[in-house]
Order: C-alpha cells, then sequence, then structure tokens
C-alpha cells in the first residue's frame, strides 16, 4: 500500500517534469522495493506535507525511479513550514539521499512549485479584555474577539499581493462591526525602491506617534539608513483623538520615516509627517486654526545584552498647545509564538499630550477621559507568556492621569488582559 501511494504521486508529478538534465549518473535507477524512503514519503502524504496529486489509487505493486522519489521530495521540502520536527527531520534525510537528483532538478521544480501554490492563507485571533478603574465619558469595559485571515499571493519575480480580512465581535452582546478587508496592496519593484501600493499598514518608527492604516503609496529605499516616503490617506476617523461616529471624511496624509542602523544592537529612527483636513471637516479644530498638522519625532531602540532591551522616542507637533509626546521603555526577553515556555516582561513611562500624537501605538495610551483636551501620563508593566505553541499570553497594568495640568488630577487604572492564537 506505501509503495501504490508513493508512486501515485510520482506518476502525477512525471507528467509535469520532463526533459531535465540531472546531476546524478543515472537518476532512473528504480528505489528499492524495501527502502526506507516509501515509508518516509508515505508518513509525510498522510499528513498533509505531500498533496495534491491524484486519489491514491495508481494501479499495480511497482517501484519507482530515484527521479519520480525526488520530485515528491522537492515537493515535501517546499512545504516543510507545515511539518513538525520529527517531520522536517524526515524530509531533512530524504534530502541527503536524493540529493544528487534534487540538484539536477534545479529551477524546473522551481518553477513547479510556484505554480502549485501561489497563495498562503494564515491567520490569527486575538481575544482581549480591557477596564479602567474610573468610568468618565461612561467608558466602561470591554470584551472583544478580532479575528484576521491573511492572504499572501505571488505575481510574479518581483510583485506580490496581500490582503487582510478583519472582523471584530463584542463578546457582551452590544453589536458587532462588518467584516472589512483592512489591508490590501500590490509589493513590488520600481526604479530601485520597494513600493507599496493600495491600503496597508504605516506604523512609523516605534509607534509613539503614528500606528495606523494608510490608503495610497509608500516607496521604501536604502539599506543602512533606510527611508519611507508615503502619501494617501488615512483610513482611519479616530486620528488626533476625534470620535469615528461623528467625523465623516478622511485625513490626506505626506510623510517621511528614518531609519538607521547604528550597529548590530542599536537602530536610530526619525521621520516627519504632515496631516491635512482638505475639506474643513473640523479634525484639528481643537489643535490649531489651520488645516494641516505637521509632526516630527526622533527616537531608538538598542538590545544592550542578549535579553535586554531599551527604547524611547521624542516628538512634537506644532499644535497652538499641548503639543509634546515622549516615552521610554527597557524590556526583558519577550515570548516568541514558536517557542513554547518563552516569555518576557517591560516596564515603560510615557507622556502624551493632548495634540501631539495622531494615533499612538500604545494600547490604553489615554485615560477614560480620551485623548482630546487631556491627553495621559504615567507608567505601564507588562508580562507575556506562551504556554503551547502559536499561543500567546500578555496582561498590562497602567497607572494614568491626565497630562493637562489644569484639569481632573486623579490617577486611573488601566487593565488589559489578552490572549492570541495564531494558525
Amino acid at each position: 500500500m506505501k509503495k501504490k501511494l508513493v508512486a501515485s504521486l510520482a506518476a502525477a508529478m512525471v507528467l509535469g517534469v520532463a526533459g531535465t538534465s540531472f546531476a546524478a549518473t543515472n537518476p532512473f535507477t528504480d528505489v528499492p522495493a524495501k527502502h526506507w524512503s516509501y515509508d518516509a514519503v508515505t508518513k509525510l502524504a498522510n499528513a498533509g506535507i505531500v498533496d495534491g496529486y491524484g486519489d491514491g489509487t495508481f494501479k499495480g505493486d511497482k517501484t519507482i525511479s530515484r527521479y519520480e522519489m525526488a520530485q515528491i521530495v522537492a515537493k515535501a521540502m517546499a512545504h516543510s513550514d507545515k511539518a513538525t520536527a520529527e517531520q522536517k527531520a524526515s524530509i531533512d534525510k530524504l534530502s541527503v539521499e536524493f540529493a544528487e537528483e534534487l540538484e539536477g532538478l534545479n529551477v524546473r521544480v522551481t518553477k513547479l512549485e510556484k505554480n502549485s501554490s501561489t497563495i498562503k492563507v494564515t491567520g490569527e485571533a486575538r481575544l482581549r479584555y480591557e477596564d479602567y478603574s474610573n468610568k468618565y465619558a461612561n467608558h466602561d469595559s470591554s470584551y472583544k474577539l478580532r479575528t484576521r485571515i491573511n492572504l499572501d499571493g505571488t505575481i510574479n519575480d518581483n510583485w506580490s499581493y496581500y490582503g487582510r480580512l478583519q472582523a471584530e465581535n463584542n463578546l457582551k452582546g452590544e453589536g458587532d462591526t462588518d467584516v472589512t478587508m483592512d489591508n490590501a496592496y500590490v509589493k513590488g519593484n520600481i526604479a530601485g525602491t520597494t513600493a507599496t501600493i493600495g491600503r496597508f499598514d504605516y506604523f512609523l518608527n516605534n509607534g509613539m506617534m503614528i500606528d495606523s492604516t494608510l490608503n495610497g503609496v509608500n516607496f521604501e529605499f536604502g539599506n543602512v539608513l533606510k527611508a519611507n516616503a508615503f502619501y494617501g490617506k488615512d483610513n482611519n476617523r479616530d486620528v488626533w483623538g476625534n470620535d469615528k461616529e461623528v467625523m465623516d471624511d478622511y485625513l490626506e496624509v505626506t510623510g517621511l520615516g528614518l531609519s538607521y542602523a547604528a550597529s548590530k544592537a542599536t537602530t536610530l529612527n526619525g521621520g516627519y509627517y504632515q496631516f491635512k483636513d482638505k475639506n474643513d471637516s473640523g479634525y484639528l479644530t481643537n489643535a490649531t486654526s489651520d488645516d494641516t498638522l505637521k509632526v516630527w519625532e526622533a527616537g531608538f531602540k538598542t538590545q544592550f545584552t542578549p535579553n535586554w532591551s531599551l527604547s524611547g522616542s521624542y516628538g512634537e507637533s506644532d499644535a497652538d498647545t499641548e503639543d509634546t509626546a515622549y516615552y521610554a521603555e527597557i524590556g526583558y526577553k519577550g515570548a516568541d509564538k514558536k517557542k513554547v515556555g518563552s516569555y518576557g516582561a517591560w516596564v515603560n513611562y510615557r507622556n502624551l499630550e493632548a495634540n501631539a500624537a495622531p494615533k499612538t501605538t500604545i494600547d490604553g495610551a489615554y485615560t477614560s477621559l480620551g485623548q482630546m483636551g487631556y491627553g495621559a501620563k504615567g507608567y505601564e508593566v507588562g508580562f507575556n507568556y506562551t504556554p503551547v505553541l502559536n499561543t500567546v499570553l500578555r496582561v498590562k497594568y497602567a497607572n494614568l492621569k491626565p497630562a493637562t495640568d489644569n484639569t481632573y488630577t486623579d490617577k486611573q487604572d488601566f487593565y488589559q488582559a489578552q490572549v492570541e492564537f495564531f494558525f
């Protein structure tokens, strides 16, 4: 039965690959009937590592050639990302056994694999609970499930496509959001730059000032000094502390982000961004009498020991008041979804004035009073842990108060607990 399944796989591959030159002296020599590779390949096929080559009903109890077996091994190697540690060891053993035949297959097998699997689908699900000790402005606790499906496609040797479907469900039963395509872009080479065109995340530097989604174009260039020049419209309506349910337009964004690898351990970064309310929608009225706000920032991140890191940023806008932001964080290790038992911890301090940051990446960055008119300052501690493969737990706590001195002075506690599943 094992040889029947292997022969079926090989027969289908032979139809697609012909006239190829081989490094082996005689690749058409049969693999002996009791060779260990039949059993190894059968197990990989049953596990789904090698698939898509017929229904396994190839007639006859016959052996196959080394040429045919090498094609099966090549397919298994291409799908090794699906394999367990034991299966990867088996694939490695097979690749050594049929090394000459695999070398002979060369580019032809590469083209076959590209044509047979041009789209990769992955996903992630996040359960998150958040709460504040004081609930100004009716800011209640939340319990939500966010689901994302990622689509990676190869167009040709120079261009690729990425799409991301997202849905967020309110598990307290207060209504769900629609499924959206919150990322959809093509990416490829133009005039020595890497161009991204469509809807994409734009996360600048350490994320203190900007973590949002842009409908537009980004050009990345440089090596040691990397630059990202972008233009478009922000896809979110809650930038600068505005209520997305009230605003009905989108800000025009132009910017340049810079990242310099000062050493293997240290990266310096900076950026300059402009947000323009072309239609006078009222986005910026709390910060400026003009229709444009400009933002700049500078920061760094360094891995000063194998387990410890330090990062920080400082930024300003040209708002009339409350225009400064800064933060510093020290971190220890970090949870890796692929390494069971890995963990990390961190502590940071931030001061984000109300009109400094368009849309920060920091969860619970502001008190429940909100960003507009208040801002927030205080410290945060957090911990993450990988209990099982592709599952990461995270908890964090922040002690905050408004950054504006002439408003509420009550301190406020922010709590967050979440678990992320990757598949």
